[in-house]
This record gives structure tokens, sequence and C-alpha cells, in this order.
């Protein structure tokens, strides 16, 4: 199963993105697009930093492809 992620800034247009390159690398999202992505959540948030884009992304581990999907809890 080839992991995809579905982004939408309004209901009526969706475009999905092939997460293949990035199995197993954290990527960072700001809109539709990713902006930086590397191996190490620390290498990803210095890139995000260097950029002056910290409060502006969102941030994700893409699974392997022998992992199941991630299930984010916030309690």
């Amino acid at each position: 199963m080839t992991p995809t992620i579905t982004i939408s800034k309004n209901k009526k247009r969706l475009r999905k993105t092939k997460l293949d390159s990035y199995a197993g690398k954290w990527v960072a999202f700001l809109g539709e697009s990713i902006v930086a992505s590397a191996d190490t959540l620390k290498d990803l948030m210095k890139e995000i930093d260097d950029k002056g884009l910290r409060k502006k992304v969102s941030v994700f581990l893409v699974p392997r492809k022998d992992e199941g999907p991630y299930i984010l809890f916030i309690l």
C-alpha cells in the first residue's frame, strides 16, 4: 500500500500527495506543500527554524511500508 495524505484547504478541492520517497522520515507541511524533510525530528525542527516556519507548519513521521498507520492521541 502506497502511503498518501489528503490535503485540503477547502472541501471542494482535495489533493493527494504520495509519500513513498518520505517513508521513515519526518516531514513538514505548509498548506498543501511539503516544505522540509529529515531523518530525525531534531534535524527537521532545525531546518524549520532556519526557514522561520516553526509556528506555521504541521509535522509528522511518515510510516515505512512495513509499519501500520500512526494514530495520534491527544490527552
